[in-house]
């Protein structure tokens, strides 16, 4: 049933005027929202169409949280490489695994990823998948979305060169067969309206040569289907520019492929200066902020008060778990308040306000899809969740329902998501899927991927604490 209504509750819409409903409610039909306002009205509303509103007595509605950018695979690699930067961390945690990865593996780490996020309040989820030694695995990872039933951006990912420089050849492909998968998996589960995109995920710059990069450009002009990238996690985008390409630096490069675009989200932007930053603004281009997988590897922080300065779209992202441990997206947004806080100095830099709208509209906003998803309104996507505040210590006294959300609250709060109309997880509890059978498999795949992949045992079993 994708029929629903929630009354007496505090609404935080997310509507251009940022309203707030000390109460209200909110009511659904066929997975679109018809009536968000006071709870008399909402109550009337529900009656007229045969529905029986849940009273939340004084609970918080959120529209649903986005995250812009994750790995799902990775779940199974939680704990891996810790305390190394983005050089060492990919060839010793994520190499060996990337490339004997089967279906199994992909659906279990999918499956358990979707459900840790779903807890955390995401209803929008982006997959950018690039470990494929199997084309397959991109079928299983969508199948298992639909089944879980969360909303997906499948952003399918690739590589054309590498081998040259000790990536797996078996990661690598070329442009062509990758573009030919895209419209199959386009044609095969993106429909009108429905649960999935797709997005064409080139790994990097130095994961392309040359004429990949256009080639790329070209194919998403072309077809529609636009495109994401990891752009400037490090300064390595500029080395390798330089160095391969004789280019002065990664944004010339990108210049002339003719790159950047509006239909572009680039992930993590840190190493950017005022240069970098004007192109993007100035092109359209998007960005998923990524602060605890930044901080994870010691990246450095992204100069995200200064992208909104220029009136750039920003989302944020947990990345994948190995470089987070998890895809928990209300950590996420209190460390992206705090982070920017104490980088700038400015305790208003990055406010509570600013968060949750990067987290939602802003989220929706990066992916273009913020005319059905990322606030609560008529006509849109009845994708939310409910907080309840009131029965957990750690969210509790409440002042402010957003100052809460971001500064003082933790997955055990949220106790109802909704996705497209249909209830997810009520009181806690997921009502499609068994959990606990869910992170059994997750553990055994687990185990059964690194047993499979080439990891030297003192990575394993560090011998030191």
């Amino acid at each position: 049933m994708n029929s629903g209504a929630l009354n007496n509750a505090v609404i935080v819409t997310m509507n251009p005027g940022r309203d707030l409903l000390a109460r209200g409610g909110i009511v659904w039909e066929d997975g679109r929202i018809v009536f968000v306002g006071p709870s008399d009205e909402a109550g009337r509303a529900a009656g007229d169409r045969g529905l029986r509103p849940q009273d939340l007595h004084g609970a918080v509605v959120f529209p649903g949280l986005v995250n812009t950018h994750t790995h799902l695979f990775q779940n199974l690699l939680k704990g891996l490489g810790a305390d190394l930067n983005l050089e060492d961390w990919w060839p010793q945690t994520i190499k060996p695994a990337a490339v004997c990865i089967e279906e199994r593996h992909a659906r279990a780490a999918a499956a358990g990823g979707m459900l840790e996020a779903i807890r955390s309040g995401t209803t929008t989820l982006v997959d950018y998948m690039y470990a494929l030694p199997d084309r397959g695995l991109s079928d299983v990872v969508i199948e298992q979305g639909l089944q879980t039933g969360i909303r997906l951006v499948y952003a399918r990912g690739f590589r054309n060169t590498g081998a040259q420089h000790g990536f797996p050849v078996q990661l690598i492909e070329q442009t062509d067969d990758v573009f030919e998968d895209v419209l199959r998996l386009r044609r095969q589960y993106e429909k009108p309206d429905g649960m999935v995109r797709l997005r064409v995920a080139p790994a990097a710059i130095w994961a392309l040569d040359g004429q990949g990069l256009r080639d790329t450009r070209g194919f998403a002009d072309e077809t529609g289907i636009p495109l994401t990238m990891h752009m400037y996690e490090t300064d390595t985008d500029n080395v390798v520019c330089r160095e391969r390409y004789g280019a002065v630096d990664a944004l010339a490069t990108f210049e002339e492929a003719g790159f950047l675009g509006p239909d572009l989200m680039a992930v993590h932007v840190v190493a950017v200066g005022d240069r970098e930053l004007d192109a993007f603004s100035r092109q359209g281009v998007s960005v998923s902020h990524n602060p605890v997988a930044n901080m994870y590897l010691a990246s450095g922080t992204a100069p995200v008060p200064d992208m909104l300065a220029r009136g750039m779209q920003v989302g944020l992202g947990t990345d994948g778990a190995a470089s987070n441990n998890g895809l928990d997206m209300l950590e996420t947004l209190k460390t992206t308040a705090l982070l920017h806080k104490v980088t700038t100095g400015d305790p208003t830099a990055m406010t509570a306000g600013r968060v949750l709208e990067m987290a939602t509209i802003g989220g929706a906003r990066a992916l273009g899809m913020d005319g059905s998803i990322g606030s609560l309104e008529v006509g849109k996507k009845a994708d939310l969740f409910v907080l309840n505040p009131a029965c957990h210590g750690k969210s509790c006294p409440v002042h402010h329902p957003v100052a809460t959300l971001v500064y003082s609250c933790g997955q055990d709060a949220v106790e109802k998501v909704v996705i497209e109309g249909r209830t997810i997880l009520d009181k806690g509890v997921f009502l499609f899927q068994d959990e606990e059978q869910v992170c059994r498999t997750q553990q055994e795949m687990a185990v059964d991927l690194v047993r499979s992949a080439d990891y030297p045992a003192d990575f394993l079993a560090p011998s030191e604490i």
